[in-house]
């Protein structure tokens, strides 16, 4: 079984765990289906050329 991932809900920003595998997501606090990825919060760092 693969370990849950997670995603943050697109309408009121909460966080939720879901499996890979997972059908039906829906947000638990406002019931929405739209989800995405949160972004990272660290900035990469390039040389300069």
């Amino acid at each position: 079984m693969q370990d849950p991932v997670e995603y943050k809900c697109a309408v009121c920003g909460s966080f939720e765990s879901f499996r890979p595998t997972a059908n039906g997501m829906h947000c638990k606090k406002c019931g929405a289906r739209i989800f995405v990825k949160p972004r990272r919060t660290s900035h990469k760092e390039l040389d300069a050329i």
